[in-house]
């Protein structure tokens, strides 16, 4: 097949909700796949799957075109206890080492948390990072190991760090808010915001920005919060949730004190850590200042949508 647009992509974390949103945006663009486990699905029309993981990879992974690397491989959960590191630190070392060809940028699936915990309204790129958990600390690490590699190789490099993903594959945000609904509790007061995107704007940014790296000759290494302009808050995102659903709105409101997720956090208990994790996710607003991203991605700004839209379309997909 020609090639469409000028460039293709290399894709790691094909099989998670971000990597099948990219996929599905992709048009007639070439993609090649770094799959651990390809059977069972259909990859469709020009995707290439290369079987391997960040460990093990192929040179047959890498096009002999332009092409641009969409990082999405992270391990977000230490279900094993072995920690973070291997994957998101030292697989992203060893897949840099490894590029070869006319490779014209990186674009790593980061994350707000790298911010610390907040309360954070209207956070900018240029804030200080605080991560305080192991996996924000290893997202951190892998920032700064794309970014050192890009500016001593010429690449463009783009650290995307989103809050909450709304949309097809979300096993986290909507199930937890119904789940609470369902149970009559509401955890933080209705003023608390936080920023969302559903995964399938996220997939079309992230085309975006990758077509913008094969554009632009000067490299550029740069982070970008990807979110709407305007947060959701609280009182809307349950209001919605519970008119989508035909739940009652919840009776029992739950406030977490900062020194009880302070001690939460401090003990040596994994399931208490990740309790306050959670709760601090819930309780803080986590509000992205989303202006950098929206003056790269131009007038037809996707940004704009209207977060409660998002959030009635990601029910729609969530009854069905």
């Amino acid at each position: 097949m020609g090639l469409v647009g000028g460039f293709g992509v290399v894709l790691t974390g094909a099989t998670g909700m971000v990597g099948q949103a990219f996929l599905r945006q992709r048009g007639a663009h070439p993609v090649h796949a770094l799959v651990r486990s390809p059977e069972g699905r259909d990859w469709g029309d020009g995707v290439h799957v290369v079987r391997g993981d960040l460990h093990g990879i192929s040179e047959a992974l890498f096009p002999r075109y332009p092409y641009v690397v969409l990082h999405l491989a992270m391990k977000q959960r230490d279900t094993d206890g072995t920690g973070f590191e291997r994957t998101n630190v030292d697989g992203t070392r060893r897949l840099l080492s490894r590029l070869t060809g006319d490779c014209r940028g990186v674009i790593l699936g980061s994350s707000m948390s790298v911010y610390g915990p907040g309360p954070h309204r209207g956070v900018k790129e240029d804030h200080p990072l605080k991560p305080i958990t192991a996996l924000a600390r290893s997202r951190v690490a892998a920032e700064d190991l794309i970014t050192e590699h890009a500016v001593r190789t010429g690449l463009h490099a783009a650290l995307l760090r989103p809050r909450f993903l709304l949309g097809r594959g979300d096993r986290f945000v909507l199930p937890a808010m119904v789940k609470l609904l369902k149970r009559g509790v509401q955890v933080g007061d209705d003023g608390v915001g936080c920023s969302v995107i559903d995964v399938d704007d996220l997939g079309r940014i992230l085309w975006r920005l990758a077509r913008r790296m094969v554009e632009t000759p000067r490299p550029e290494q740069q982070a970008f919060n990807a979110a709407y302009s305007r947060p959701l808050m609280r009182g809307e995102f349950l209001g919605t949730v519970a008119q989508g659903l035909g739940l009652p709105r919840p009776t029992v409101k739950v406030r977490a004190p900062g020194w009880l997720l302070r001690v939460m956090r401090e003990t040596p208990s994994r399931r208490a850590r990740a309790m306050a994790e959670r709760l601090e996710l819930l309780t803080h607003s986590q509000c992205l200042d989303v202006s950098r991203l929206a003056a790269v991605l131009g007038p037809e700004d996707l940004l704009a949508r209207s977060p409660v839209d998002a959030l009635r379309s990601a029910l729609n997909d969530f009854r069905s």
